[in-house]
């Protein structure tokens, strides 16, 4: 797993003059800059006009980050793969032979083309040449991309495949929601679903909090004990009292995996002897704990950490007492999840955006540590 580094936003038309090299660490800015650039395009492709407004709103603070006309972007059909090359002058052939720095000449002037007169034909060319960039995470963003401007193929296949082996977690988790999108049973996407552990009745009462991981993700280690997000917190908030059992699900995304998810987590606060818990979700671990206060959980503070915000997998607001809404601008994974990035206003909800483009962060100690979220615990 690469360490932890923040991700600055870059203007597009600035971050596309520059050639990310292969390490996933390498120019990493430049490299999320690149893929958030894609996925808004995509995001305009599919005519998804909702993202768009939540992007547009995300990147209006920043007038050193600026987006397209999205809206112009939206797909008339599909191209064929040498239509979609041809705005960069090239077959496909000749795009796959031509060095890192031509590609990336090319994706630049494409770029350009994109803000000063938007049109789904630039961005499938763009799509097209970020298939060869040298990142996994442009490569990756990219090829979700072409896949909704041209046929799927083989290529666009391998690239996700590659990515959803990466131990960036970041990369990883863009390409498993692409192949997720293009396949649900999609051997990289099985291979990260795990069966729904049973409980079984504990002989202790306690008000300690507890972690529960996202989509795919059982298998992670930060939030068990032992984990690194587990033993900050240990550290951090001494007086929390870390539960030292974690509550873990299959990761399915699928609404009747999360469904038996949240059955089984509500079970499991009982069988542990939880009364009311502060109870940490990354991504859709967060749809569980919401579900399972439909189901008769309570929580004394629920911290969602980079959830997907979507109407109906809103908690029952009356079992919780206060929601902590932990999340980066411009998340790249809840974009291509098609999810909302803003909590609607409620009373209980207390907001915190910090940093830009990174699914991961929220459940990472780095990120606690840079924007000082020990203190809202």
């Amino acid at each position: 797993m690469t360490d932890y580094q923040p991700l600055e936003p870059i203007d597009p038309r600035d971050a596309f003059t520059v050639t990310p090299g292969p390490d996933p660490q390498m120019n990493r800015s430049e490299a999320a800059s690149q893929a958030a650039l894609l996925v808004a395009a995509r995001a305009g492709v599919l005519g998804q006009h909702d993202e768009i407004d939540e992007l547009l709103r995300d990147v209006a603070p920043r007038p050193d980050f600026d987006l397209p006309e999205l809206r112009a972007l939206e797909r008339p059909r599909r191209l064929a793969v040498a239509e979609a090359t041809a705005p960069l002058g090239m077959s496909p052939k000749e795009l796959e032979g031509e060095p890192a720095p031509v590609v990336q000449e090319e994706m630049a002037r494409t770029v350009h083309d994109l803000y000063e007169s938007p049109a789904f034909e630039e961005a499938a060319a763009l799509f097209e040449a970020g298939m060869q960039s040298p990142h996994p995470l442009v490569r990756v963003a990219a090829a979700a991309g072409a896949r909704e401007t041209t046929r799927l193929r083989p290529r666009i296949r391998q690239i996700l495949e590659e990515g959803a082996a990466s131990e960036d977690p970041l990369v990883s988790r863009l390409a498993l929601e692409a192949l997720r999108q293009i396949d649900p049973s999609d051997p990289e996407v099985q291979r990260k679903i795990g069966p729904q552990p049973r409980s079984s009745k504990r002989g202790r009462k306690s008000n300690t909090a507890a972690m529960t991981h996202g989509t795919w993700a059982a298998e992670q280690t930060w939030y068990q004990p032992g984990g690194d997000f587990y033993v900050a917190m240990a550290q951090k908030k001494p007086a929390l009292g870390v539960h030292d059992k974690s509550f873990r699900w299959s990761g399915s995304y699928t609404d009747a995996g999360r469904r038996v998810a949240a059955a089984a987590l509500e079970k499991w606060i009982g069988d542990e002897g939880l009364q009311q818990p502060d109870f940490f979700a990354h991504s859709h671990g967060g749809t569980v704990a919401n579900l399972a206060t439909r189901r008769g959980a309570r929580f004394d503070r629920l911290f969602l950490l980079a959830w997907p915000v979507h109407d109906q997998w809103m908690p029952d607001f009356s079992r919780v007492n206060r929601i902590i809404d932990i999340r980066v601008n411009f998340d790249l994974v809840i974009t291509l999840d098609r999810g909302g990035q803003r909590f609607p206003a409620h009373p209980k909800v207390e907001e915190h955006r910090n940093g830009w483009f990174d699914h991961p962060a929220p459940r990472q100690p780095p990120y606690w540590d840079q924007h000082e979220l020990w203190a809202v615990v």
